[in-house]
């Protein structure tokens, strides 16, 4: 797919959500169904961007209202070597984490003002969600014991390579019943 026609559909999806909920999502999941698994395998640091919550329509206005002003999270960091990694995140979001996950000890320093933490495994595979199960993506697992109980060993994040060091993924949540939601979409690109 043309990095121009890529870019063109993102933009749409971000101002479309707004206005045609439905049409944004099924957009970003034809994109990501478009994409294929990462090739060669993600090294190294990459650059973070959150399309859009998507839980629900109130919850997405709130979570894109907040993050809007205020995102922490600034991308991730792999190992292929390990298939391992962890996320990057600026300080200002350490007294927040600390107050929700007060016995975490996982953060650790990353250059003037950042932080890594929410360490994750990854492996390829068949996309969990049903509309997502016909095809291969970067699977990236914090169900880990380092991690928190709370939420983060809840989330499974799912990617695909959409253009030559460019990136989109889905953040699944996991539900009663072990069951999985979309709760976001979000961009990886090169640093």
């Amino acid at each position: 797919m043309a990095a121009t026609h890529i870019w063109q559909e993102l933009d749409y999806a971000r101002r479309q959500i707004v206005r045609d909920r439905a049409s944004a999502i099924a957009r970003l999941n034809d994109l990501f169904r478009s994409g294929v698994v990462p090739n060669p395998r993600l090294n190294g640091r990459y650059r973070g961007t959150l399309i859009t919550p998507s839980v629900n329509p109130l919850l997405d206005s709130l979570g894109r209202a907040l993050t809007g002003w205020w995102l922490p999270w600034k991308g991730k960091t792999f190992d292929p070597v390990t298939s391992s990694g962890d996320n990057i995140f600026t300080n200002d979001g350490l007294w927040l984490s600390r107050l929700i996950w007060p016995s975490y000890r996982g953060y650790f320093a990353d250059g003037p003002g950042q932080s890594r933490a929410c360490q994750f495994r990854t492996c390829v595979g068949a996309g969990t969600l049903r509309v997502d199960s016909g095809i291969n993506v970067l699977k990236i697992d914090y169900d880990l014991d380092v991690n928190p109980h709370l939420i983060i060993r809840d989330v499974l994040d799912e990617l695909v390579q959409i253009d030559d060091g460019f990136y989109l993924g889905k953040a699944l949540l996991r539900r009663a019943g072990n069951r999985w939601a979309c709760a976001a979409y979000f961009t990886l690109s090169s640093q």
